[in-house]
């Protein structure tokens, strides 16, 4: 069966600091393709290249050289604008840091991602709280999220990073602050976002993650090149 190709990196490369004496390429000459509902794992060292790589992907920072192909569209050179509303439409983002908002609640930050579109509220809360029953953090919603264990707060990121329904997850390092047991819980959750048909592309060196039966691929990285 033929599968579309979803994401395409063509030579890519990232400079940071260019022509400066603390020039860095985070990313040197990626090519990669990844198909619709595929799980693609970016494995390396830290400071191998894969969270510049995922941000590359997911448009929240521009090549330096080479393509990247969204459904064959070119996005690397569009309009801040354009990629704005791209990331909004088509990315879930689920950061190593969580990156939650500590004055709101639970609710609040899930909701957030959808405040600046057109759709109305109560559309809003009632994908907000579908989410998070699914992730069992229904009963915190009334709560800021500076009160939460860090599985709850995974699962406040994961909710927000499924309220807008997108097609790809992108994930930084997503068991970097969990024990086994939560990490377990999250890879289940991941497992069951693919099952639905998102296409995932997770950055990692957990072998708990890139070891499972799920993950389609293994992408290999180390100094910003694919080996």
């Amino acid at each position: 069966m033929n599968r579309e190709t979803v994401i395409r990196v063509e030579n890519v490369s990232k400079c940071i600091n260019r022509g400066r004496p603390n020039e860095v390429w985070p990313v040197r000459g990626v090519s990669l393709e990844i198909e619709r509902a595929q799980c693609v794992v970016l494995k390396g060292p830290s400071g191998s290249g894969k969270t510049s790589l995922l941000s590359l992907i997911g448009c929240m920072s521009r090549p330096t050289e080479g393509r990247i192909l969204l459904h064959g569209r070119d996005v690397a050179k569009l309009p801040e604008r354009f990629l704005t509303e791209i990331r909004r439409n088509t990315f879930g983002f689920i950061f190593q840091q969580f990156n939650l908002i500590p004055g709101i609640t639970v609710k609040e930050n899930v909701m957030l991602p959808l405040y600046p579109t057109e759709m109305g509220l109560t559309e809003i809360k009632t994908r907000a709280e579908r989410l998070m029953k699914k992730l069992r953090i229904y009963e915190r919603r009334h709560f800021h999220v500076k009160g939460l264990s860090g599985g709850e707060q995974q699962r406040v990121a994961i909710a927000r990073a499924l309220i807008n329904d997108p097609e790809i997850i992108l994930a930084d390092e997503p068991t970097a602050h969990l024990d086994t047991r939560l990490s377990v819980e999250l890879i289940e959750i991941l497992k069951g976002l693919k099952e639905e048909g998102k296409t995932l592309v997770i950055a990692t060196h957990d072998p708990l993650v890139y070891e499972q039966g799920f993950v389609d691929r293994v992408v290999e990285m180390r100094d910003g090149r694919v080996i």
